[in-house]
C-alpha cells in the first residue's frame, strides 16, 4: 500500500472507492470529523495518512507525511527541498508551481504544486513533510475516477 500512483491512489485504495470500502481495508480510523463540503476528513495515526470523501461518501484526496511513501519508487518524505526537486524531475508531473504559504522566523511552509498531475507537495522549513493528491479531471468539473 505505500506505492502513491498519480491521479489513482495508494495502494489498493483508489479514487472513488467508499468510505466502507476504506474501514475494509485499514479499518476504524483514528479521528474522523465532517468537513464544509458535507463529505468527511479520516485520520489513520498508525499509517500517518489523512483522507477526504465527498458528499457521496466517495474517496477524493489522500495526505501521506511517513518517509515510507513512495512516489515513483522513491522516499521523498523528509528530504530537502532541492532533491525533491531533482528527483521529480523525470517523473512527468507536469507544469510546477512553488508557494510560500507562511512565514516565520526560521524557515515557514511552502507548496511545490502539480496541477496536471493532482499533486502537491508541502515543506516546512525547506524538508517535504506531506504529500497531498487526488484524482484527475477531465474540466473543472468532472473528475476522471479511476478504473
Amino acid at each position: 500500500m505505500k506505492n502513491i500512483y498519480k491521479g489513482v491512489g495508494l495502494g489498493n485504495l483508489k479514487f472513488g472507492i467508499y468510505t466502507t470500502d476504506v474501514e475494509e481495508e485499514l479499518g476504524n480510523p483514528s479521528e474522523a470529523e465532517k468537513n464544509d463540503d458535507e463529505g468527511e476528513n479520516w485520520h489513520y495515526d498508525d499509517y500517518d495518512m489523512s483522507m477526504s470523501f465527498d458528499s457521496d461518501s466517495r474517496l477524493v484526496t489522500i495526505a501521506v507525511s511517513d518517509e515510507s511513501y513512495l512516489l515513483e519508487g522513491i522516499s521523498l518524505i523528509g528530504k530537502d527541498i532541492e532533491f525533491v526537486e531533482e528527483q521529480v524531475k523525470g517523473m512527468r508531473l507536469g507544469e510546477s508551481f512553488h508557494e510560500e504559504t507562511s512565514e516565520e522566523e526560521e524557515g515557514g511552509i511552502s507548496v511545490l504544486g502539480f496541477e496536471e498531475s493532482s499533486m502537491n507537495l508541502w515543506f516546512e522549513d525547506g524538508v517535504l513533510t506531506e504529500i497531498q493528491f487526488w484524482p484527475l479531471f477531465k474540466n473543472e468539473d468532472t473528475i476522471v475516477w479511476p478504473d
